[in-house]
């Protein structure tokens, strides 16, 4: 989901097309035509792999993370990564899925992270929106994590690691913005990470990129939202964007509410909180994230972290059900199927419009 500024809409009615009512409702033509330097897209460090940067002394290690790309996939397609390290001795069985959606006028701008290191699992989910979401969503990607690992909090305390984690990548990326890689103006990212670590799960998130546990009792599987969405129609952060002076408003003919700045037909953000959109800051949206800590309980079976791709049309549950279909072996197939699932609702509900679609499965236990 993304963000709309005035000429997305029509200038005497802002009535919104119905092909663009659920995600973006412009392509920000001012911003999209910037000239594009050399630089843009190669922000980070290229010395080594990140997951050995992350993680030098690592016995065991893995990762896999998605590649940024400027070409045009077709629908469906999956985004190319890139995998390091071996998998074997794990302690998870992960499955993952990120594909392009049907949104002709920008390449898949969903992202995701998986790292291994012995006994330490950190994955995330990011979102792009706006004309350059695709080059923040695989800053992000690359860039929170370091932020997290490499925080002097990370061994005893987390939950502060995570804290400062995603303002300091905020303003990392005002930083690369400022060097001409990218422009944050009226683009940004969600951004959903998450670490297991001594039987706890910590998980930070700004944005609408849920993560979601499924319990198993009774031969039942049940659901846990494990984040709330940063929506504009949550009670507190409505307060927080009219505290700042921006406004929350529905357009005719658009689904969700989305954030302006008071009197103005931008950012149009659907989420009150991300990394980057710097037009979006001055009307109450945050990069301050949401940080919480799970003990793993016994019933316990996996997490989800996914994209809004697949929330837009899938509730919790129903996820939940769909992935417990496959055993922890088959988690790339249960991820697989996900993914297909939320393609299809999205081709019945809206016909020429999908969202990009990110997936990630990670099993706890061995049934």
């Amino acid at each position: 989901m993304g963000a709309c500024t005035g000429k997305g809409a029509n200038s005497q009615n802002n009535v919104v097309k119905r092909e663009r009512r659920r995600l973006s409702v412009s392509k920000a033509d001012d911003v999209a035509s910037n000239v594009k330097t050399d630089a843009r897209g190669n922000a980070t460090s290229s010395e080594g792999n990140l997951l050995d940067q992350l993680f030098p002394s690592a016995n065991k290690k893995m990762s896999v993370c998605g590649v940024a790309c400027d070409v045009q996939q077709k629908g469906f397609c999956d985004k190319k990564v890139e995998k390091c390290g071996e998998s074997s001795g794990s302690t998870f069985k992960v499955g993952f899925s990120c594909k392009k959606g049907l949104k002709p006028e920008s390449p898949n701008q969903d992202d995701f992270c998986i790292f291994h290191a012995d006994s330490i699992g950190i994955f995330g989910v990011f979102d792009g929106h706006g004309p350059y979401g695709h080059d923040i969503s695989n800053f992000v990607q690359q860039t929170l994590p370091r932020s997290f690992v490499q925080d002097s909090h990370f061994r005893d305390s987390p939950e502060e690691a995570l804290s400062a984690a995603f303002p300091e990548t905020h303003r990392l990326c005002i930083e690369h913005q400022t060097d001409g890689h990218f422009d944050a103006t009226l683009s940004g990212t969600t951004a959903t990470l998450a670490m297991y670590r001594d039987s706890h799960i910590y998980i930070a998130h700004v944005g609408d990129s849920r993560a979601v546990l499924a319990r198993h009792s009774n031969n039942e599987y049940q659901h846990k939202d494990l984040t709330n969405d940063h929506k504009p129609t949550v009670e507190e952060e409505r307060k927080r964007i009219r505290a700042a002076g921006g406004q929350v408003r529905r357009l005719e003919g658009d689904i969700p509410h989305r954030v302006f700045v008071n009197g103005k037909m931008y950012p149009g953000l659907a989420m009150t909180r991300s990394i980057g959109d710097t037009v979006g800051t001055s009307a109450g949206v945050t990069s301050m994230p949401d940080v919480t800590t799970w003990k793993v309980e016994q019933d316990w079976r996996f997490l989800l972290m996914c994209s809004d791709g697949i929330w837009e049309f899938i509730s919790s549950q129903a996820a939940v059900e769909i992935v417990a279909r496959h055993p922890p072996s088959d988690a790339q197939k249960a991820a697989e199927e996900l993914a297909s699932q939320a393609w299809n609702h999205w081709i019945q509900e809206e016909g020429n419009v999908v969202d990009d679609i990110t997936v990630i499965v990670i099993w706890f236990t061995e049934s």
